[in-house]
């Protein structure tokens, strides 16, 4: 499976009082790295879908596993690999680690949606770009 890789530095903003991470704001580091990867790796930005396509990407289903703590200064690799294509959604796996330690891994499903938010199929040209992503042992 080929893998999206990303790092960024947790910032002052990213951290509670005690310069720890403040768990919502991986979700918004997350959110970052997925819009990341559909803009560089995929060629398929979010806004371009949304405005050129009218295909939007909620996310409908959520998991985390906060493994450890992320402090101030860090920098966390991000990957991001596809665990499952259906007809109109992606389940994806990001992780996220530093000083090579798993910090959270995140399981995020996203559906492919028309402008009303009713489910619609994912577009042929990104099914293939995003089946790039995907694991030999779930494509079975």
């Amino acid at each position: 499976m080929a893998l999206f890789s990303t790092k960024s530095t947790i910032r002052f903003s990213d951290c509670d009082p005690a310069g720890i991470v403040d768990y919502p704001n991986y979700f918004k580091m997350a959110q970052a790295v997925v819009e990341d990867w559909f803009a560089q790796s995929l060629r398929e930005p979010l806004g371009d879908l949304l405005t050129a396509k009218k295909i939007a990407l909620p996310t409908v289903h959520l998991t985390v596993d906060f493994n450890r703590p992320s402090r101030m200064g860090e920098v966390l690799t991000w990957s991001v690999g596809v665990e499952a294509l259906g007809r109109s959604s992606i389940r994806i796996k990001l992780s996220a680690s530093a000083d090579n330690l798993e910090r959270l891994v995140l399981t995020q499903v996203l559906v492919t949606t028309d402008a009303a938010g009713k489910s619609v199929a994912i577009p042929p040209e990104l099914r293939v770009k995003v089946a790039n992503y995907q694991s030999a042992a779930s494509k079975k």
